[in-house]
């Protein structure tokens, strides 16, 4: 029976399992959670330290340098764990891949970390099995579940991003969340939407209602007038 030691596919996984708020249409995944827990594998572990001591060592006070060590432990990761690129890969429909977060100052506090097409850093991904209004609304609330919960200060909203993903198209989503238009102590903060699809797209701020809409015409194409020519 395989061990820890020995990573196989079905432990990438694992790791990369959606969280118990999916349902039949959405899988949600806890993004910064997924990477914990691949770092967390003893195999990966034992290497991405010695890999970061070494970078470490070959390093000058050049930027370029650190910059080069950084591409090497990419590779590296990527040669070593090959089931975890495909693992990855197929858990986010193509949209994500590792990347690392290397602290040469603090080499053993390195970790890895999936990232997103357009450098998006989202909270949440969200797998759309089809692009039902129904779907995206609670995909939507996923989201917005991952914004600070301190009142967002004026010029400076609390933001929450998530990439949703259907049939190998990606979408970025965030929430925007501002103080109140009176007094801080009566009025909700005001939330609003901005979609971030590839350039020629909209990115306005929306209204929750309308970003869910927009979101569906993104993946809709029979949508797709009615929403981006209305």
């Amino acid at each position: 029976m395989p061990t820890d030691d020995a990573p196989t596919r079905a432990d990438w996984d694992r790791r990369l399992a959606p969280t118990g708020a999916s349902t039949d249409d959405v899988r949600i995944l806890d993004v910064e959670a997924a990477g914990e827990r691949i770092s967390r594998h003893a195999a990966l572990g034992r290497w991405l330290r010695d890999a970061a001591f070494e970078a470490v060592e070959g390093l000058d006070e050049a930027g370029a340098a650190e910059a080069r060590a950084h591409g090497r432990m990419k590779r590296g990761l990527e040669e070593q764990f090959p089931a975890l690129v495909e693992a990855v890969r197929d858990a986010t429909g193509g949209c994500g891949h590792l990347n690392l977060q290397w602290r040469p100052l603090q080499p053993s506090y390195s970790k890895v970390r999936l990232v997103f097409d357009g450098d998006l850093e989202p909270d949440v991904f969200c797998a759309l099995r089809r692009p039902a209004l129904s779907a995206v609304q609670y995909a939507l609330r996923a989201v917005a579940e991952a914004l600070p919960k301190g009142a967002p200060f004026p010029n400076r909203p609390n933001t929450a991003t998530g990439v949703f993903e259907c049939d190998g198209r990606c979408l970025g989503v965030r929430y925007r969340e501002h103080p109140g238009e009176g007094s801080p102590d009566s009025d909700s903060p005001r939330r609003g939407v901005v979609l971030l699809p590839r350039e020629g797209d909209t990115t306005d701020e929306h209204p929750e209602g309308e970003a869910a809409r927009g979101i569906v015409a993104y993946f809709a194409p029979q949508e797709r007038e009615q929403w981006y020519e209305r």
